[in-house]
């Protein structure tokens, strides 16, 4: 950040003065707070993730990718290779759950013996070293079917694979699947007004209450206040054919309002589609509004501060620039409450696209991410007055997703008491699956060892230890982990491990009553043993 700063009689530091938002300091504080954080970002619960990276998600887009990759096979596409590009993923998690999805989903072969390779992206070096380094992407890497990349949004480079050593490039014309969730509202947008048939920018002043943060420290985000003026813009605004006539468009079409414009996305969408060959396949998720309607009656952008910082995307403008370009555009059909999914066709399809359409439509427009979600927040208002039964409908439904069973792990608990064996096999089902779908990212909650404790519960000493074990490597040392690793020791009848866990879970709380009582009974039965 290069810009000078200074500060206002009123005692605050003025960062930036009157600036085309796409241009603000805000971007590289935010990239300085993403560089710096790195994994940390998602793990620390500062930046929102769980929208779009569970479990239901995750097997939409899968089932949605399915049917592109079904047209494509039907097309008799003369490419053998697909990459599918995920741009941000972050923490990994999305990734790591489409993967284990789709593999079962396509079966011993793809759809007309196409190779599939997923890349994970993202502009922090950081990220792309966690995941490398992450054993639980291992088998993904070494089969070749994940790879690594850098990827600036506003970059219009090749695109490095790190572990292939491949390139893919404007001209490569190897089909894309690219997906980008909780992404194009962290690049740089601009932001308009419509005022009697005449376009005018926002132009964004950004400014500090405290004045002893450097320019450059990710900090400021928690502290901007942010003021916005507008002034007319020239006709060719972007100088860029495809932004300017979108532009036009909606000069003429919109009364009075205001709205936020995805620059940076749309430039992101045309290097891709070039890289692409124009066949390529855009899922997204984010806040945001996709009917023209929904840009009416706006006023200043609404900007999402939690560590980072969003803007809604304007995914109206994303599909006229599609439909612009000879595509199609997959919305919903309704009004979302949380979260916008739309797909982008570039290419055609002998079929008219007819499996990705169909795809999308069960998966994602009738019943889909965004109405899960709706039903999650109501529901667990109510976590602790669910049977077991209704517990195990709950994690189906939610495609085995560890945040439900930590919300409904003391229901479940308390249930486990009365539980038939029929009903208890079905709750070691779903640990499995839950288990399964889990990629620890360095979070504090310990999903080791609320599976290990239900597993103890059910007498399952073998099973509950090896997850004791991982949350012992994942969470290190607690007295409670000790004690468990010391119970199940007990139940397999391994007296001296036992004693020993035990013995170290009061070395580190000599207070911990439960395992006082434990190592009594232990040295009682040595004792009575000789």
């Amino acid at each position: 950040m290069d810009e000078e700063i200074e500060t206002r009689g009123d005692g605050k530091v003025l960062l930036q003065a009157s600036t085309r938002l796409s241009r603000s300091v805000l971007w590289d504080l935010q990239r300085e707070f993403f560089r710096r954080q790195a994994v940390l970002a998602w793990s620390g619960q500062r930046v929102p993730h769980y929208i779009t990276n569970n479990p239901v998600i995750a097997e939409a887009y899968a089932r949605v990718v399915l049917g592109w990759l079904r047209d494509l096979a039907n097309g008799n596409s003369p490419e053998r290779r697909v990459h599918i590009l995920e741009l941000g993923a972050g923490s990994g998690r999305f990734a790591y759950r489409f993967l284990k999805i789709l593999q079962p989903l396509l079966g011993p072969e793809a759809p007309g013996g196409l190779q599939i390779r997923y890349v994970m992206t993202d502009f922090v070096e950081g990220n792309l070293e966690f995941w490398r380094s992450h054993p639980a992407f291992q088998p993904f890497v070494e089969s070749g079917r994940l790879d690594f990349a850098l990827f600036q949004a506003e970059s219009a480079g090749e695109i490095a694979l790190r572990v292939s050593g491949e390139t893919l490039a404007e001209g490569t014309g190897t089909p894309l699947i690219v997906l980008a969730n909780y992404f194009f509202d962290s690049i740089p947008q601009d932001a308009f007004v419509v005022s009697e048939g005449q376009l005018h920018e926002r132009l964004v002043s950004v400014k500090s209450p405290r004045a002893d943060l450097e320019p450059g420290d990710p900090q400021l985000l928690d502290n901007v206040e942010v003021d916005f003026d507008h002034r007319p813009t020239e006709p060719d605004y972007y100088g860029d054919p495809d932004l300017d006539r979108i532009l036009e468009e909606y000069r003429r079409s919109l009364p009075d309002t205001a709205l936020l414009f995805p620059a940076a996305a749309l430039q992101c969408l045309r290097h891709l589609a070039a890289i692409s060959g124009n066949r390529l396949l855009l899922l997204s998720a984010d806040k945001g509004y996709h009917r023209e309607e929904d840009l009416l009656g706006r006023n200043e952008p609404a900007i999402a501060i939690h560590g980072s910082f969003s803007l809604s995307v304007n995914y109206h403008a994303i599909g006229r620039y599609v439909l612009h370009h000879g595509g199609q555009v997959l919305h919903p059909s309704h009004l979302p409450s949380s979260l916008v999914v739309s797909a982008f066709l570039l290419g055609t399809a002998g079929n008219g696209w007819t499996e990705t359409r169909q795809a999308y439509d069960w998966a994602i427009d009738r019943w889909g991410p965004d109405d899960f979600f709706s039903f999650k927040e109501r529901i667990e208002q109510s976590c602790d007055s669910l049977d077991v039964e209704q517990v195990l409908s709950f994690l189906r439904l939610s495609g085995w997703d560890d945040e439900i069973l930590m919300a409904t792990f003391p229901a479940l608990s308390q249930g486990l008491e009365a539980a038939s064996e029929g009903l208890r096999r079905e709750v070691r089902r779903a640990l499995a699956k839950v288990w399964d779908l889990y990629l620890p990212i360095g979070e504090e909650r310990d999903v080791a060892f609320i599976v290990g404790t239900l597993l103890y519960q059910m007498g399952d000493y073998a099973e509950a230890l090896l997850r004791f074990q991982r949350s012992f490597e994942l969470h290190g040392p607690a007295a409670a982990t000790w004690y468990n690793l010391g119970a199940c020791h007990y139940g397999l009848r391994r007296m001296d491990l036992a004693l020993s866990n035990v013995e170290a879970a009061l070395a580190q709380d000599p207070a911990f009553e439960p395992a006082r009582a434990l190592r009594i009974v232990i040295t009682s039965e040595l004792e009575a043993t000789g």
